[in-house]
């Protein structure tokens, strides 16, 4: 809910929930950067992957961890924030 001055605020069940959230999307980069990496060690003894069973990065970019932390600290600032009131 935005007020005045373009803060937003969230309750703690609504934290709770997107850390849930959050944890299962990390858990599925992850899950992906390990098919990533068992992928490359593959081509590399010239076993490659073809077609559909190659694992493809959803987003196609190196940022993706650091997005990651940004987004739970913002929670946890949230929380920290909703805590002191």
């Amino acid at each position: 809910m935005a007020n005045g001055d373009s803060t937003r605020t969230l309750n703690e069940e609504t934290i709770v929930r997107i850390r849930d959230a959050w944890l299962i999307g990390r858990t599925a980069f992850g899950e992906i950067e390990r098919l990533s990496a068992a992928q490359e060690i593959r081509a590399m003894r010239g076993k490659q992957i073809t077609g559909q069973r190659r694992v493809i990065h959803p987003t196609g970019t190196s940022d993706v961890v650091s997005r990651f932390a940004d987004a739970l600290r913002a929670l946890d600032s949230a929380l920290a924030h909703a805590a002191l009131k």
